[in-house]
């Protein structure tokens, strides 16, 4: 009988061979791509006819490969976070929302089934179900909104576990998705642009498109900056780690979506970007090697520090020569567009303050138990929540974390979270690591970890594209030979 390959170490690495050589990244076929994905999009401008196409068609590439089913579950994220002048949305797109991941659910688990894998034989998957079993129980002790509190529990635990499994089959597969994340990085940035030409990029207060936040190419800002922030760490982890050719696209892809950062002035997310793209570096010195595992980088870590002191060097030079103005916009930013010549911190700080205190009164009146699972005290939540949809808005994601699942519900939380981290450090695997660390990090401004219903989906599978991205960006070192002794 054939052996499966465990998750933490790839298939191809533990039998001494090295991944299959990517195809590089190819500027002209990841364009049409990118095109025909928009064009895809745009079907959702004939109503619900063209709904209903967008959706069949999804359904048939679930049919179609494990590829296709991943492709299918990221269009259909996209088009969910899409700017509703470019996807409005119909009625259908709300049980087709949870519909779609529910089928990949189906696709990926009878794919692991034909591979004779279960999601169970991994520790972190075993933690995340034991947080999930907790929430669960704790959400019908607090007997405030049971219905809602447990719907969106199934949701999250389907959504999860259909990545996680999509994840897995893909790499049992040996198979590749980078050029395809790339692909719907280029979407988001030629969807970003075209809101600016069409003037419909700061329509989320003004339907159209007057002087609110900068949205461009997804529903909201708050949206926008934490996606872009790990888009630009995932393209950067391409570029010091992959092994592609062409891969000058991503830097031009990145400075695009820093750029939609400034317009959000997402000040998290900006934070968030620097921290995952100091930690990409930092990393490069701590998990270069794991037993036969040996991280590859396109550039010498000597190298890499000097360019990044010659970048700051230029930029502290050219804000010199221009007279400060470099500094000034930072300033401005920080201070989320204010006219004031140095930050000002009671500003930076108020935007979080009423949030952070009522999340913390309500954990102080359950800190063991919470009040419920991805729900909400506010007048706002109880007017509008439903079994189909009940949104609610939480600025920091570790309070929120407490207020919905107390004490005991964080710490199996943060078991699974520790388990993840150390399995993606024992296959060495970098990319999954900083992409994991970032996602936390632009929780901590807009809390969507657990909202899988929304953008928070679309951050799982960013994450994901990292740990795909973990297994072509390490080589199988073979053991040195050990001496002949006599003759």
């Amino acid at each position: 009988m054939t052996a499966v390959p465990t998750m933490s170490v790839p298939a191809a690495v533990r039998r001494g061979l090295a991944p299959p050589a990517p195809r590089g990244l190819r500027p002209v076929r990841i364009l049409l791509e990118a095109l025909a994905v928009i064009a895809l999009l745009c079907l959702n401008k004939a109503g619900t006819v063209g709904t209903v196409a967008f959706f069949l068609i999804l359904g048939l590439l679930v049919l179609r490969s494990p590829e296709a089913a991943f492709r299918a579950l990221v269009i259909g994220y996209l088009g969910l976070v899409a700017n509703p002048a470019i996807v409005p949305k119909t009625a259908l797109w709300t049980p087709a929302r949870l519909l779609l991941p529910a089928a990949c659910f189906v696709r990926f688990s009878l794919d692991l089934g034909t591979l004779r894998y279960t999601l169970l034989r991994d520790r972190y998957y075993v933690a995340l179900v034991a947080f999930m079993v907790v929430a669960g129980i704790l959400s019908v002790i607090t007997q405030y909104y049971v219905p809602v509190a447990l719907l969106k529990l199934l949701n999250f635990a389907v959504v999860t576990t259909a990545i996680f499994s999509g994840v897995q089959v893909l790499r049992l597969r040996r198979s590749d998705m980078t050029a395809w994340f790339v692909t719907v990085i280029t979407v988001t940035c030629l969807l970003g642009l075209a809101s600016i030409r069409l003037g419909i990029g700061r329509n989320v207060l003004d339907p159209l498109g007057g002087t609110g936040p900068f949205n461009g190419p997804f529903y909201h800002s708050n949206c926008l900056g934490p996606m872009a922030a790990m888009m630009v760490v995932y393209l950067a982890n391409v570029l010091l780690f992959g092994r592609y050719r062409a891969v000058w696209i991503c830097p031009v892809l990145a400075a695009c979506l820093v750029w939609f950062m400034y317009l959000t002035r997402s000040r998290t997310s900006f934070l968030a970007m620097l921290l995952g793209l100091g930690l990409t570096v930092g990393l490069t010195w701590v998990l270069v090697r794991r037993g036969r595992l040996r991280l590859r980088m396109n550039v010498s870590r000597p190298v890499l520090v000097a360019t990044i002191l010659g970048c700051g060097f230029l930029t502290v030079l050219a804000d010199t020569l221009l007279g400060g103005t470099m500094s000034a916009a930072a300033v401005r930013f920080v201070n989320k567009g204010s006219e004031a010549e140095t930050i000002d911190m009671g500003s930076v700080l108020a935007s979080r303050e009423g949030v952070i205190a009522q999340l913390w009164a309500n954990f102080e009146e359950s800190p063991l138990i919470g009040i419920g699972f991805e729900v909400a005290k506010s007048e706002q939540f109880r007017q509008k929540a439903t079994l189909l949809t009940a949104p609610i808005e939480k600025g920091f994601f570790p309070l929120a974390l407490l207020e919905e699942t107390g004490v005991v519900g964080a710490a199996f939380f943060l078991a699974f979270l520790v388990s993840l981290l150390g399995f993606l450090a024992t296959s060495a695997n970098v990319p999954g690591i900083v992409m994991l660390l970032t996602f936390l990090a632009v929780n901590c401004g807009e809390s969507m970890l657990f909202a899988v219903g929304g953008h928070g989906g679309f951050g799982w599978l960013l994450f994901a594209a990292g740990m795909l991205l973990g297994d072509f960006c390490i080589e199988a070192r073979n053991p040195r030979p050990r001496p002949q002794v006599g003759g």
